[in-house]
Order: structure tokens, then sequence, then C-alpha cells
């Protein structure tokens, strides 16, 4: 079933939403290209209703360059190389830029040695990670990936708890199918939105708490200090402060890459016919909904908040670019 439109919805199409996202990047001095892609990228992921990472990021982004906190023109370098890793300085460029030429090398890396892992630092924000596993599954490649802060310091609040010790860091998996939708679980690691719920959550969850603090130091460690930090002293772009790392397999070189496709497929096709569960119209599994989503909302248009429509329209006009509708 897809995703309907509400009747009141504000929509607007994807073809003009990234025209627009590209032009206030290039005012902003990014290279065409660049500007282009990561825009791309923003309106991607409005596309499948993942408005948190859309282009409301531009509220952060906009800011970010302008202030030059994040290097508008990077110039990305290889710190170290081997057939199955290589690791990736970003220069204090866009997370998306680094993080994509991560990605580019991983699948070349699964493709000759079946496995492959590149890992970045001196970036800023690598967006919603399911641009990157997106790109791998189009090559039938199983991938994992982290990202986080590259420099940890301890909390100074004096009320700081040991849930307070790492922030909100991503992890994605993406797994090949034979048919739609693709499976592709792109989560946040802060399984608790309100801290000042702690207390309650571990008297009424504790498992969902305990095990959202681990994940939450596997994607920053992995992500974040895995890589290396940047001494401040050395740091030119003080916004680049994020890392990232992305894993690809070929699952050919486990077993049939055919059968484990048409075995995912299946498995998610019978799964979605099951009920719902409570209180939900669909049973939906990672990346089915958002694939639902994309499907509808290219024709139809992508609605959008009237919040999110007034941030669009206040970076329009800070930036002198006109508003896509």
């Amino acid at each position: 079933m897809a995703t309907p439109i509400p009747e009141d919805a504000f929509c607007v199409q994807a073809g003009p939403l990234e025209v627009f996202t590209t032009e206030v990047f290039k005012t902003l001095n990014l290279p065409d290209e660049d500007a282009a892609w990561i825009a791309n990228c923003l309106v991607g992921v409005d596309l499948r209703g993942v408005s948190s990472h859309g282009t409301r990021q531009l509220r952060r982004y906009v800011p970010e360059f302008r202030d030059g906190l994040i290097n508008t023109r990077p110039h990305i370098r290889v710190v170290n190389d081997t057939a199955v890793c290589t690791v990736l300085d970003g220069d204090g460029g866009a997370g998306y830029l680094v993080a994509t030429q991560a990605t580019n090398m991983v699948i070349e890396k699964a493709k000759v040695q079946g496995i492959g892992m590149v890992a970045t630092r001196n970036h800023g924000h690598v967006g919603s990670e399911g641009i990157y596993a997106r790109q791998a599954l189009a090559h039938d490649l199983v991938t994992f990936s982290v990202a986080g802060g590259t420099g940890w310091s301890k909390p100074k609040e004096a009320d700081a708890t040991v849930w307070d010790a790492m922030k909100a860091p991503p992890m994605c998996f993406g797994i090949p199918t034979e048919t739609d939708p693709p499976f592709v679980l792109d989560m946040n690691a802060n399984m608790l939105r309100d801290p000042s719920r702690l207390a309650e959550a571990l008297e009424t969850f504790p498992d969902f708490i305990f095990k959202s603090l681990g994940i939450k130091f596997v994607s920053t460690l992995l992500g974040g200090i895995l890589a290396g930090t940047v001494p401040d002293g050395e740091r030119k772009f003080y916004g680049a402060s994020r890392g990232f790392l992305i894993v690809a397999l070929d699952p050919g070189q486990i077993n049939d890459a055919g059968e484990f496709k048409r075995e995912v497929s299946r498995i998610i096709s019978e799964t979605r016919s099951l009920k719902p569960m409570p209180g939900l119209n669909s049973a939906e599994l990672p990346g089915s909904l958002e694939w639902e989503r994309e499907k509808v909302w290219r024709v139809a248009g992508i609605p959008i908040t009237e919040d999110h429509k007034m941030l669009l329209q206040s970076v329009a006009e800070t930036q002198n670019v006109p508003v896509p509708w």
C-alpha cells in the first residue's frame, strides 16, 4: 500500500526543489558539481520522508559554509591505502563528498576482493547513511556503515550521566534483494529522544536504554574515533569534526548471490503480508515505507510542513535565491 499524501499538504516537486538547493549551495562558493550532488542527496532523502535529514539541514549547512566552519572547496586525499582498506581525509569539506568517494571506493574493493572498507575523517556531516547503502545495493553488495564525532571529551555538566557520554550517531545496514522493496536499516543509535524521561524509560524498558547506549558507543568509536582525530591546533575548519566508516561485502563470495537475494525478497514479502503491529496501518520493514513514499512523491510532489516551508523561504531570502513554488 503506497503512502498517501494528506489532502491539506503543501507539496513541492523534487526537480525544482533540487534546483533551488543547488543554487543555494552555489551562492556559498561550492563548485557546481558538488552543489548539485549534495542537493541531490538532500532532496532524495526528502522524497523518502526522512525530513530531518533532507533540505531541513540547510539551516545547519548554510551557516557552516558561510562562516567558514566547513571547507567549500576541499581536496580529499588518501591517507592510507591497501587492497582491502583505504583511509580518506576530507580536508574539512562536506561529509557527503568524502562519504560518496568512500562508497565508490568500497564498492570497487568489494567487487575485486569480495570485501572492502573505507574510513574517513576531517569533514562535516554525512547526512542520512541510507544514501550510501543504496549506492552499494545497486551493485548487489551488503554494507554496514557508522558515523560519529572525532573529538570525544568527558561531559562537563555537573549532572551528566553515562547516557550523556555519547550523542546520537547513526548506523546503517543495506542488504540486496531480487525485487523491491530493498532492505535498508538506517537508524539513529539514540532510542530516547527525550532525555528528561530517562528514569521512566529505565523503569519501563531498560533493555532499550542499555542496548541503545551500547550502539551509541559502537557508532562513535568505529565511525568517529577509529579513522583518527585531527588535533585542534591542526584543524583548519572547526565544523569538520566528523568521521565515517563503511564496510561492503559481496554475498557471492559466501553463497549463491542470486539465491540469497531471492530468499531475502521472499522473507520481506511474506513478512509484509502479516498483520501490522498494533496502531499501525501496514506491516513494514526497514526501508519499505521509504521506498513506497518515494514512488508516490516523485510524481505527486514532496509534502512539507509549514515550518519546513518557512525554513526554506528564510534560506531563499538570505541567499537571494527564488523559492521553488
